[in-house]
């Protein structure tokens, strides 16, 4: 699975989370950027993005995951061979 491949996953699971239009979520997004992403949503968030990807964040790294780039970093850590 290629960057772009995980960025799509990830803003599809940012925009149902976050009941918004994935085309309304840049490639630059982050918690401070839309309102709608407070620590409810996050943990919505992160464990559909566990569950989609089959993987499991380390409790310290839940609080820098605030973006869609730092997201799609940790996945592509996570999933790397």
């Amino acid at each position: 699975m290629n960057k772009d491949e995980i960025k799509d996953r990830v803003r599809a699971a940012l925009a149902r989370a976050l009941k918004k239009n994935p085309d309304a979520i840049a490639d630059n997004a982050s918690q401070m950027e839309l309102s709608e992403w407070d620590s409810v949503r996050h943990m919505n968030v992160v464990l559909a993005l566990e569950n989609d990807f089959g993987i499991e964040f380390e409790d310290a790294e839940l609080p820098t995951l605030t973006s869609l780039p730092l997201l799609v970093a940790a996945i592509e850590k996570h999933t790397a061979s």
